[in-house]
């Protein structure tokens, strides 16, 4: 009964798709989250809430590639 208790308290999130990490619910990596939480295959019963945006890195080099040359303007 515990065990039941449990899983009607616990933030349900969906699994990452496929070949990846993050899960499509909250963008978090699974071994970030609670040990408490579960997880579903069934977008219709997550339970999870929060959600983040994508933390894309900055492009700081002004278009330049890694070979050394320009885009031209």
């Amino acid at each position: 009964m515990t065990r039941l208790a449990d899983a009607r308290t616990c933030v349900v999130h969906e699994m990452p798709p496929a070949g990846g990490s993050y899960t499509t619910c909250c963008l978090s990596l699974p071994a970030e989250l609670p040990t408490s939480d579960v997880f579903t295959h069934d977008p219709g019963r997550v339970t999870c809430t929060v959600r983040r945006t994508a933390e894309l890195p900055a492009d700081d080099d002004r278009g330049e590639s890694p070979f050394g040359w320009s885009d031209l303007p």
